[in-house]
């Protein structure tokens, strides 16, 4: 009977690896969906920057490069739905797909408003914000499908990849409102108040978003990263800045101005673009690197335990198994296990291997989904401010940044506290 015991425990270690397998199997595909959305939000994200352009000339420039833009945005768009197609396959609805769904429901539901929000572009019905608040929300709303892939990532190595992904892509949409914010106001001849103001945001909460990247992106995407910054383009771009956020735009010059902006923030955000994907390349190799080790590693144990061995050269073959996932990690010591019989020990060193295997997986899980939980707070708290406050996004932002600094603390606190009070305030 013990044996029969020690058998099923190695039975259910060998179960736990392969939904390991299947959750990389998963995050695989997640992860090349993702490649699917940054294209997409890369062609909305150009199409926006020129839709102001456009808008903000009085349709007089720039309508050439629109229609281009809009065309390559419908063939991305097309790409992600053919790649969806597959995800409403019964084999492809794994357990906790529900909130990864919904995301998905939403952005589709968004995107089904594009083809209105072109025509009255193109016929300049809309004013320059009404038209960048609208692409925003489309934007917004596939970015929040990335944020839940990294959310629901479950191997320490493909979650910190994720997050840096997500954080970058945050980054460089950010950046995409910048160059929109910017063709607009250089194209009217003039930033007032609300836009420097707009502007000043995007540059901020990009560095921020940039420096959660680099703390948990791989060394070589981050020697990439650290090349685009010193280009050209990055220099005009902050001479531009200067002139949109102290000085007068000149009246003779603005729409010049505006295409020399928007053509050097469009060389800046396509560097950005091939930052993205070497992450995007990272994290699929990572996906299938994994895959193709536990695999291997499964395959192998099962093979030798169907040989007829005994129990315990079965338990002999699942401790390299384990050894490979507990070997580089502190403090992993085998607990003394004195008096326990030989072959009980070997079953018990397997299962407290396994734990605390799943134990540093999880520590490391919550050093990344530290930094996009405090991303929902702080986003949580704009929201109520705006709500009570009657600010805009950009003011509530300023408020809680503003806040932060007055009172020597994280802007992620102050948004915990604001949260914290509207929970004991209902």
């Amino acid at each position: 009977m013990p044996q029969v015991r020690a058998r099923e425990a190695i039975q259910f270690l060998m179960a736990a690896r392969q939904c390991e397998i299947e959750s990389l199997k998963h995050l695989l595909e997640a992860g090349r969906l993702v490649l699917a959305v940054s294209g997409l939000v890369h062609c909305l994200q150009r199409e926006r920057g020129a839709s102001n352009l456009f808008l903000g000339s009085g349709g007089q420039c720039y309508r050439e490069q629109l229609e281009q833009y809009q065309d390559q945005a419908r063939q991305a768009e097309a790409e992600l739905r053919e790649r969806l197609i597959v995800w409403l396959e019964q084999d492809r609805c794994p357990q906790g797909c529900a909130r990864f769904f919904a995301r998905l429901a939403v952005a589709l539901h968004g995107l089904s408003g594009l083809p209105e929000l072109r025509e009255q572009v193109s016929a300049v019905q809309l004013a320059v914000q009404p038209a960048m608040a609208a692409f925003n929300d489309l934007v917004r709303g596939l970015l929040a499908v990335v944020f839940e892939v990294a959310d629901s990532a479950t191997d320490p190595q493909i979650s910190r990849a994720l997050v840096a992904l997500f954080n970058f892509m945050q980054g460089k949409e950010l950046a995409g409102q910048e160059r929109a914010i910017g063709a607009a106001g250089f194209s009217q001849g003039l930033f007032d108040e609300t836009l420097k103001q707009a502007l000043m945001h995007r540059i901020d909460a990009q560095e921020r978003c940039f420096q959660v990247f680099t703390e948990f992106c791989d060394p070589s995407v981050l020697t990439t990263w650290q090349q685009t910054l010193t280009a050209p383009h990055t220099a005009e771009v902050e001479r531009l800045r200067r002139i949109a956020c102290t000085r007068e735009v000149p009246e003779s010059g603005g729409v010049e101005l505006a295409k020399i902006w928007f053509d050097q923030a469009t060389h800046r955000i396509d560097a950005m673009k091939r930052v993205e994907e070497e992450l995007e390349a990272h994290l699929e190799r990572l996906c299938e690197s994994r895959i193709a080790l536990v695999g291997s590693e499964l395959a192998s144990a099962r093979d030798r335990a169907g040989k007829g061995t005994t129990l315990e050269e079965e338990a002999s073959s699942f401790a390299s198994f384990f050894d490979a996932a507990v070997e580089t990690l502190p403090g992993q010591g085998l607990e003394d296990s004195v008096g326990a019989p030989s072959l009980g020990r070997s079953v018990m060193e397997l299962v407290h291997q396994q734990s605390r295997r799943l134990q540093a997986m999880e520590d490391e899980l919550q050093a990344a989904r530290k930094a996009l939980a405090e991303r929902k707070l702080i986003e949580r708290a704009k929201v109520l401010i705006m709500k009570h406050r009657g600010f805009s996004e950009d003011e509530a932002h300023r408020f809680l940044r503003q806040t932060a600094m007055n009172q020597n603390r994280r802007l992620a606190e102050v948004a915990e506290a604001v949260v914290s009070m509207a929970d004991v305030l209902g």
